[in-house]
């Protein structure tokens, strides 16, 4: 029965549907569809987002003197109990691990495709010049760090990204307190744990504005076409 249903209704849509006019109004369609898909990139949050626009709010606090609630803290990394990573087999305090199928066509081009995904990290320390405080990693997102190992057959590519001892990082989290003893964990209200390089994010304060123009500007062209289109 359900069968019967669900084929009567595949073919009402496709009698139904006029081809001609969805043809024909391709190119009208077109940018209305990717201006909504821009408001819903901006208007959405997500727990990435929440992380710069953090980063760009918040002070970067000293361990010595941090407070509760969220923060930003600066500083190298400390090991505690080591992970071996899956390419190189280094050691490390977390990973981000990705197996990719290779595909090639017809003209030589190769293409990839995501078959598996894995992230580990153990608990760890950051230290600054005033102190040192313990992550708690569940839930950590590694953002805007480079692929540090790549190992690629015919069939497939693998690729890891570590975070390891002695990097110079930055991380914004939920600083909580047990026994008068501070750590940084994810905040349940934003969702955010995330760490990135102190190189990585200083660049990207750097261009971020010119990023934002560049949006603006897309956002002002595309509007223009669909009101062009549409009338």
């Amino acid at each position: 029965m359900k069968i019967n249903i669900v084929f009567i209704f595949i073919r009402f849509f496709t009698i139904n549907f006029d081809y001609d006019y969805w043809a024909g109004n391709f190119f009208k369609i077109l940018p209305l569809c990717v201006l909504i898909f821009l408001l819903a990139s901006l208007i959405f949050p997500n727990s990435k987002k929440r992380f710069f626009q953090l980063q760009a709010t918040l002070p970067t606090s000293k361990i010595k003197s941090i407070a509760k609630g969220l923060v930003e803290v600066e500083g190298k990394l400390i090991i505690k109990e080591p992970l071996i990573s899956p390419v190189n087999k280094e050691e490390c305090i977390g990973y981000y691990y990705v197996i990719e199928d290779i595909y090639k066509d017809s003209e030589g081009k190769y293409t990839y495709q995501t078959s598996h995904r894995e992230q580990k990290c153990n608990e760890f320390e950051i230290e600054d010049d005033t102190g040192k405080i313990k992550i708690q990693p569940d839930g950590i997102e590694f953002l805007m760090l480079e692929k540090t190992n790549i190992s690629s057959n015919n069939n497939t590519r693998h690729t890891e990204t570590l975070i390891k001892s002695g990097q110079n990082m930055l991380i914004i989290g939920y600083c909580d307190v047990i026994n008068n003893i501070p750590f940084i964990k994810k905040d349940t209200y934003s969702k955010v744990l995330g760490i990135t390089s102190v190189s990585g994010i200083t660049l990207w304060n750097k261009y971020k504005p010119l990023l934002n123009s560049f949006l603006l500007l897309l956002f002002a062209i595309i509007s223009v076409f669909v009101l062009i289109f549409l009338n």
